[in-house]
C-alpha cells in the first residue's frame, strides 16, 4: 500500500512498524518528517501540506503504539 499525507493512520502504523523503539516525545518536526519520507512505501510530497499533519500523525503513532498494536501481518 502506497502511503501519503491523506493517510495519517497508514503512516503511524508504518512508523511503529519501522521504528518500533523510537522514542516519539523526543521527535523534532524535522525528525519526524525525515522519518515519514523515508518509509519504504512513501509516495507523496517531501512536505505536508500543513504543519499539522505532522502533530496528527504523531499523536495517531502515539495511540496505536499505545493500545498495543502489533502490526496487520
Amino acid at each position: 500500500m502506497q502511503l501519503s499525507w491523506s493517510n495519517s493512520a497508514g503512516i503511524a502504523t508504518a512508523l511503529l512498524e519501522v521504528y518500533p523503539d523510537t522514542d516519539r516525545l523526543s521527535l523534532s518536526h524535522d525528525q519526524l518528517l525525515q522519518l515519514i519520507v523515508s518509509l519504504p512505501n512513501f509516495k507523496d510530497a517531501a512536505s505536508p501540506p500543513k504543519p499539522a499533519y505532522l502533530d496528527h500523525i504523531l499523536w495517531t503513532w502515539m495511540r496505536i503504539a499505545d493500545t498495543g498494536f502489533e502490526g496487520t501481518g
